[in-house]
This record gives structure tokens, sequence and C-alpha cells, in this order.
């Protein structure tokens, strides 16, 4: 039993011996009242005697419960501060200082590769029209593609501000948080492909692509990812 339940207990149980005494005098009190004095008269100096040392003892017990008391208040307190403390040092300024490290360096290597891809395209496409190669599909505005194998690479297809929008667009989609940039109706073809790893048909992510079960069936892609790197 805690200190604050015992102290509790010991208090009720003094308060109901008092309210039994008290009891005892209103009916001895009320013989005396009607003449009855020789041994209810003394048997009433006894009880009231008792009276005032059950009194004193509730003295106590509620001193000891305010004690109790104050010291369950300080412990939860000091738990409460404690769960804080855990709670905020889990993001802290430190953690969301690596967090954003992590983010800014994600970021750059997700822009990094599209401008990889986007130059890769331009430099191909114009050896290919200088060879006069089939590969050309289109070298004229608004299309600039080429063939390689069974796949079509165009220019502006895969640019670095889409994709890097996409990925904060999704992760605000899942938090809630307001203020997404906008990527406009659609999925992309990176996006899709992100869902085929974890078993969602190309149909069926063109058809949830604006839905926010979307954007969580991609964050949660990338955390796996992420989770199977480290």
């Amino acid at each position: 039993m805690s200190g604050l339940a015992e102290a509790q207990r010991e208090l009720a149980d003094t308060r109901a011996e008092i309210a039994e005494l008290q009891g005892l005098i209103d009916g001895l009190e009320e013989k005396v009242r009607n003449g009855e004095e020789a041994e209810e008269a003394q048997l009433l100096g006894e009880q009231y005697g008792l009276k005032r040392l059950a009194e004193l003892r509730q003295e106590a017990a509620e001193r000891k419960l305010a004690k109790a008391e104050a010291a369950e208040e300080a412990r939860r307190r000091g738990e409460a501060e404690e769960a804080a403390r855990a709670d905020l040092g889990a993001a802290s300024d430190e953690v969301i200082a690596d967090r954003f490290v992590a983010a800014v360096a994600a970021l750059d290597a997700l822009a990094e590769v599209c401008v990889q891809r986007e130059t890769a395209v331009r430099t191909h496409l114009k050896a290919f029209a200088a060879l006069d190669m089939p590969n050309v599909v289109a070298n004229e505005n608004p299309q600039f593609i080429i063939r390689v194998g069974d796949s079509k690479f165009e220019v502006g297809e895969r640019k670095a501000q889409e994709l890097v929008s996409r990925a904060i667009n999704r992760v605000y989609a899942v938090r809630g948080l307001s203020g997404a940039p906008r990527i406009g109706i659609g999925s992309s073809p990176v996006e899709r492909l992100v869902a085929a790893r974890v078993g969602v048909g190309e149909q069926q992510a063109r058809e949830k692509t604006d839905t926010s079960a979307f954007a969580e069936l991609l964050v949660s892609a990338a955390r796996q990812g992420e989770g199977a790197q480290r």
C-alpha cells in the first residue's frame, strides 16, 4: 500500500471512530438529560476523553495525509517533467538538425540524378541526331525524344524541381501539414515505379494518385527503403 493510500485509510478510520464515539456521547447525554446521572455521567466522561484522543489521532492522520499528498504531487510533477524531457529530447534541435541534413542530402541526391538524366538525354540526343540515327524519335519543339533499347527518354520529363516538390507534397499530405507545394493532377512515372515496388499496380496507382492513401503508400515505401539501407 502506498503512503498516500495508507494515510487516507488512517484518516478514514479515525473519522469513523469519532463518528461512533459521538453517537455514544449523544446517547449518554440524552440519558443524563433524562435524569440518569450515576453510571452514565461516568461513562460520558470516559467517552469525552476517548473522543478527544480520537480527534488528536485525526489531526495526526490529516497531517500525515497532507505530507503524503505533497509527496505524491511532487512525484507526479517529477514524472511529468521526466516524460516531457524524454519526449522533447527525442525531438531536440540536435535531432531535428540531423534529420534536416539527411533530408537536404536526400533531396540533393534526387536533384543530382534528375539533372544527370537531363544532361544525358540532351547529350545523346545531339549525338544520335548528328549520326542520323533512328533512335531519334522527336527533335523539334515541344518534344525532344530518343529511344534506347525498349525505353524512351524525353528532355524535361524528370525535372528535379518537380520530383522534389512531389516528395515534399506527399510527406505534407501524410503529416497533415499545410502549405504543400502544388504538383498538379496525376502521378509521375517515378511514383508509379515506387508504388509497384510495394505491390501496387500501375492502373491502381493512377487511380489513387490524388488521394492521401497514395501519399501514405509512397511515404511508407520510402521509409521501408530507408530502413533497408541502414
